[in-house]
């Protein structure tokens, strides 16, 4: 039956009305409102939350690239620690109380007692020429002759000769030597030449450019030409103190034509770059070698 307020709810079969006419269809219509806002609510929470994954994700992202990174370095770090702590205490050997571990600290140098600071270059220098020298034959460009009056070079020896006896011990794994041969001893030579400034410091002299070096040719042949005495090359004094030595300059290996042209001045020829630098030996290094090491000590101690 129809009503002035439209039609009514349908009839159950026994012909009674079943529902609230409508009363019924306002409720429905507000609960499916409400049921609207609540999927519109939840739409919304899932799109933060894609948004906040998606953000999550990506710092997850960068977080593996970061430790891709730092993964090279972290392993190397992991192999060079425990490289040196199984140099130093492997099994079956007497590393850790080996005294010639102690002989050339390379962090503690200036504590050393005048005679622990005797036997230390001792120990250095003869390291330098019965290994390094002959055995890895380093240029004298690697090793430039006057590494003992640059302190930190002398440093660098320290530390890499300690690594050396450590790492050459029995016992030791061969990962171990290798680790020597392709890490420290390259730092030492990296660091070595970091330190040592080839514009001044170079075969056959010593804080000297060779701008400076031919300069004071020049003023050799006039002083000579005019009867004069010998200008000084530097008025300083100590191991540190500019040095010219022509009689330590290897034979070049090329024609250059301003020092072989016809009349020019017979002058020492220093090294260049056409000439492949010879292997540094201890007569390259030796004045310099006795010289720092008497500054160093002092007067007092006899030479062993």
């Amino acid at each position: 039956m129809s009503t002035s307020d439209g039609p009514a709810d349908p009839a159950d079969a026994d012909g009674n009305n079943t529902g609230n006419g409508t009363a019924g269809s306002r409720e429905e219509r507000v609960w499916r409102r409400r049921l609207g806002e609540l999927i519109g609510e939840v739409r919304r929470d899932g799109q933060q939350t894609s948004d906040q994954v998606g953000r999550v994700a990506q710092q997850v992202v960068d977080l593996i690239h970061e430790v891709s990174r730092l993964s090279p370095r972290v392993d190397d770090l992991d192999t060079s620690v425990a490289a040196l702590a199984s140099a130093l205490e492997t099994p079956g050997t007497d590393n850790g109380d080996d005294p010639a571990l102690e002989l050339t600290p390379a962090t503690r140098w200036s504590q050393l007692s005048r005679q622990d600071k005797h036997v230390a270059w001792d120990a250095l220098g003869g390291w330098v020429a019965e290994v390094l020298n002959p055995e890895y034959r380093l240029t004298r460009v690697e090793l430039p002759d006057c590494w003992p009056v640059h302190p930190r070079a002398v440093r660098e020896l320290a530390w890499l000769r300690t690594l050396h006896i450590a790492t050459t011990a029995t016992g030791v794994r061969p990962e171990i030597v290798a680790e020597w041969h392709t890490r420290w001893l390259p730092a030492a030579i990296t660091n070595i030449a970091m330190t040592i400034d080839p514009r001044e410091c170079a075969p056959g002299r010593h804080r000297r450019t060779e701008h400076e070096r031919r300069q004071h040719e020049i003023a050799l042949e006039d002083a000579a030409r005019e009867g004069r005495m010998a200008p000084q090359l530097t008025n300083e004094r100590g191991p540190d103190r500019p040095r010219y030595l022509p009689e330590r300059f290897p034979p070049r290996r090329n024609d250059d034509d301003e020092l072989f042209a016809p009349g020019a001045p017979s002058r020492p020829a220093s090294l260049d770059a056409a000439t492949p630098p010879p292997p540094s030996t201890p007569d390259d290094w030796r004045e310099y070698f006795l010289d720092a090491r008497l500054a160093d000590i002092g007067e007092g101690i006899n030479d062993s």
